[in-house]
């Protein structure tokens, strides 16, 4: 009786530990790995074993803005089973990033010039939650590095070459929306750029949304100009985006 109510309040209860195969991933590709369950002192029945992938977004209070840990999808490991005392239980796993999931690593994309941070700020981590009858919930937490897509990529290159460096990013709880296209995660991710030197009069910073939708790519630009203030740009980058200039398009967008 006595391990059974130590277990019940985490004290030689069931563990988990879940390991990724590899945790640098592309939106849209499989992420998959292991859960491996500890059975503690005492059997235990566990309800559901669920994968959420999670982030972090800002929300606008109207006075000001604070930080709240949002859900980006949850995913079903397992259902009912029975953690037997000591044993150990191994659950593979897979599944597919939206291809919303905000980017948060582009150390690929360093340059000599005008180094890139790596996007620390918008962080990506899978939950895994062992929901446990009377007992309280074992947690773990494992980070994961989301690379840009290749349109992305090619995007970020090009204000790069405009000497627009990349300079944060952030996610927003909402929905943005360019044309026909909207965000579907309850929430949207903005990277901020700004301009390397003074070359570009009055170009403050420009805030780039990306909105991806199958094989075509959605592109959001607000664009901030000390003398004129806000405006905006939309696009969409189709199946033919390779074949396009994009500095070039930028530049006459930002002109």
């Amino acid at each position: 009786m006595l391990k059974k109510l130590l277990a019940s309040i985490g004290v030689g209860g069931t563990t988990v530990d879940t390991v990724l195969d590899h945790n640098a991933v592309l939106p849209g590709e499989v992420l998959s790995g292991q859960i491996l369950i500890r059975g503690g002192t005492v059997d235990q029945t566990i309800d559901h074993i669920d994968l959420v992938l999670m982030t972090e977004a800002e929300v606008d209070d109207g006075d000001h803005e604070r930080r709240v840990a949002l859900p980006l999808g949850v995913f079903r490991a397992s259902g009912s089973l029975t953690a037997t005392a000591g044993e150990e239980i191994v659950l593979p796993f897979a599944f597919t990033l939206p291809l919303e999931t905000p980017v948060n690593h582009v150390e690929e994309l360093r340059s000599p010039n005008h180094p890139y941070l790596p996007l620390v700020q918008v962080p990506v981590w899978l939950h895994t939650d062992l929901a446990i009858d009377h007992a309280v919930d074992a947690e773990d937490r494992d980070y994961v590095y989301v690379r840009p897509l290749p349109q992305m990529r090619r995007l970020i290159a090009a204000f790069e070459s405009l000497g627009l460096v990349l300079y944060s990013a952030d996610v927003e709880q909402g929905t943005a929306r360019a044309g026909t296209m909207a965000t579907s995660l309850g929430c949207y991710q903005e990277l901020e750029f700004r301009p390397a030197t003074t070359r570009h009069g009055g170009l403050q910073e420009v805030e780039v949304t990306f909105i991806p939708h199958g094989r075509k790519m959605a592109v959001l630009m607000e664009i901030d100009r000390s003398s004129r203030g806000d405006g905006y740009s939309a696009f969409v980058m189709d199946e033919a985006w390779e074949a396009v200039d994009w500095v070039a398009e930028l530049a006459r967008r930002l002109a």
